[in-house]
């Protein structure tokens, strides 16, 4: 599954699949009752536009499922 990621050196977006959990500390809930992962998501391959080994909180990745995906 691709997820889309942004570079944080050129801000210019991609899609890869190419990414590992690390961080895990699962699904948590906020003050308001939304559920969020407690994770960070690092590439696996070097950034298509910086080189870099870029990383980021789940939370701030798009979901990659739309309401279609999600109902079930």
């Amino acid at each position: 599954m691709k997820f889309l990621f942004a570079c944080s050196e050129r801000g210019k977006p991609f899609e890869t699949e190419a990414f590992s959990l690390v961080d895990n500390r699962g699904v948590k809930q906020d003050e308001e009752g939304n559920r969020y992962l407690d994770a960070r998501v690092r590439l696996a391959e070097p950034c298509p536009f910086c080189g870099k080994i870029h990383e980021y909180p789940a939370w701030e990745l798009s979901c990659p499922f739309g309401p279609e995906e999600q109902k079930g």
